[in-house]
């Protein structure tokens, strides 16, 4: 029999190590149960902020549907993210990042795109609204 800890010889009939000392273990005990690591679960909350986030850049164009994707997919990455002992916490941060960009974009598409052309077209219904009241004047005059 060899030791465990220092792989000297030692005699069938020694107790302990006479190199470094470490008792030898019986050899009719019974062998430890080693117990297996806990299994990783998976992680669902992970995956479906994963998806909020994706869904949140692609409709980054849209009109309030951003902001409600993008809040469920911050809370489901960041309870992904905190989950303990489960799979895919990399699924959980990439659906953190891509909610917030798609968050990102939908604000800068609101103040670039939407509220000049918002602006721009009640400009133009004023314009429309002060002609026919005038064309209205100048007809009743007419008559």
């Amino acid at each position: 029999m060899y030791c465990n800890k220092c792989g000297s010889y030692i005699p069938s009939m020694r107790k302990v190590c006479s190199n470094c000392g470490t008792p030898v273990p019986d050899p009719n005990a019974p062998a430890p149960v080693v117990e297996p690591p806990p299994e990783k679960r998976s992680n669902g909350i992970a995956v479906a902020g994963l998806v909020m986030g994706i869904l949140t850049l692609a409709l980054s164009a849209l009109p309030g549907i951003p902001f409600l994707t993008g809040l469920m997919g911050m809370i489901f990455s960041i309870a992904g993210i905190a989950k303990k002992n489960a799979r895919s916490k990399a699924a959980a941060v990439a659906g953190l990042i891509l909610s917030i960009a798609g968050l990102a974009f939908s604000v800068i598409y609101l103040f670039v795109f939407t509220i000049p052309g918002v602006t721009k077209y009640l400009a133009k219904a004023e314009e429309a609204r002060s002609s026919v009241s005038a064309l209205g004047v100048i007809l009743r005059h007419l008559k």
